[in-house]
């Protein structure tokens, strides 16, 4: 059995914000970004523009500097220890809420263009044993080595986080002749690891695959899961920053989300996104009142959430004041949709 990450060919762009941790690292080390920025020819604004898109020419140049900045050749072990399950959104929603591991892997795989990788993602079952390997989509230049040991540190941790306990990792295998920072594989991983060998992987139990994880939501998931699907296909094209303020609000659907608390987490004034936004002819309002219709209608046709469960769902206060958006928007009540729904449906006799 293997299943294998969406992506065949290599990203146009990423998002700018991929570049934080590294950003991170360079002040923690005293090396100003905007100097190692220049060099890689990223403008000072991308720091905070949220639908910056970085060719990868910007970002592998980038991280190349960086490299040779902080002179880390474990740099990639070390910034993917920072890649928690909760840095992806509505992605690592998605994750985390999947039935089991292989679910969970096959929403990510999925849905990679929510990811800052240049690789395909690959699972595979041999002899009892599952295999996580990573192979390159276009030639990486100095950050090859720095994105596969970026890669598999932070699968090993969104994984393991997934399934809320360790996934003891029985053998790492990588291509590379044994480098200097060797030592620092042993380290992370605690067990074997292979140089100069065909793959670059870590394996583990098989089992674990299919444990359920810690919070296992199924129902929700396929929502998420719908979700982050839209999100890809606007990956596909050119961000707005309508989707930026949409994917914000759909990466805490439960949360009351104002429009200055949007806001505080772009970096901005309410004025400034209100401006934004209205320039591409849409409002804070509206954003917010197409989620959450949208959420409704997919909770409604896709499970059996109570409306109260599907008010909390939504951020509302109780299943009024939902029911009354939520007739608002459509001009029926909720319980109308799932009436209909059930008159549909074939009989059992």
């Amino acid at each position: 059995m293997e299943i294998r990450s969406s992506l065949s060919v290599p990203p146009a762009r990423h998002l700018g914000y991929g570049l934080n941790p590294l950003i991170t690292l360079l002040k923690e080390h005293g090396i100003d970004p905007l100097l190692v920025m220049e060099k890689a020819s990223i403008p000072e604004e991308a720091l905070d523009s949220p639908t910056y898109q970085l060719t990868p020419q910007q970002e592998l140049s980038f991280t190349s500097e960086v490299i040779r900045a902080l002179n880390k050749p474990e740099l990639g072990l070390i910034v993917g220890s920072r890649y928690h399950l909760s840095a992806y959104g509505l992605l690592g929603l998605a994750v985390m809420t999947s039935e089991n591991l292989i679910a969970g892997m096959q929403v990510l795989y999925k849905n990679i263009l929510m990811t800052w990788t240049y690789m395909q993602w690959i699972t595979a079952i041999r002899d009892e044993r599952a295999y996580v390997s990573l192979e390159p989509l276009r030639d990486l230049g100095d950050s090859h080595q720095y994105m596969i040991d970026r890669g598999l540190v932070a699968s090993h941790i969104i994984f393991k986080e997934a399934l809320g306990r360790d996934i003891p990792v029985q053998e790492v295998f990588l291509r590379q002749p044994e480098p200097v920072y060797a030592d620092e594989y042993r380290r992370y991983f605690n067990c074997p690891v292979h140089f100069n060998a065909v793959e670059n992987c870590y394996a583990f139990d098989s089992s674990l695959l299919y444990q359920p994880l810690l919070q296992a939501e199924p129902e929700t998931a396929r929502i998420y899961d719908s979700q982050c699907e839209k999100i890809c296909a606007q990956l596909a094209r050119n961000y707005t920053f309508s989707d930026v303020v949409r994917n914000q609000i759909l990466s805490s659907p439960r949360e009351i989300f104002t429009l200055e608390t949007i806001a505080d987490q772009l970096g901005m004034t309410a004025r400034t996104v209100q401006r934004k936004l209205s320039q591409e002819d849409s409002s804070y309002k509206s954003i917010l009142e197409d989620v959450r219709k949208n959420l409704a209608v997919e909770y409604l046709q896709t499970t059996s959430f109570t409306l109260e469960e599907i008010a909390v769902r939504l951020g509302y206060a109780d299943s009024s004041s939902f029911c009354h958006a939520y007739k608002r928007w459509t001009g029926v009540n909720p319980g109308e949709l799932r009436n209909a729904q059930a008159s549909d449906k074939p009989s059992r006799n």
